[in-house]
């Protein structure tokens, strides 16, 4: 489902638009919005995974388990 909505830009942030558009990294500006959207909603992503790490830092636990005592195992020598 899509929904349309009416934003107001200036024309600086509507030549940001544009350029996108004529350095093809966006076909039109509506993707153009739509790849600021995806940026968007990465950034939040990462912010709530920083929130997790963070408060497992503080609370003493493992980032990743899985990794604990990797660095421990039997090498052999070199040469």
């Amino acid at each position: 489902m899509t929904t349309q909505i009416a934003v107001r830009l200036d024309d600086r942030e509507l030549a940001a638009l544009d350029t996108e558009v004529v350095e093809g990294r966006a076909v039109n500006r509506s993707e153009a919005v739509r790849h600021g959207i995806a940026r968007l909603q990465r950034d939040q992503r990462y912010r709530g995974e920083e929130a997790v790490l963070l408060d497992l830092a503080r609370r003493g636990e493992p980032v990743y388990p899985d990794l604990d005592g990797v660095l421990e195992l039997p090498h052999p020598a070199l040469d």
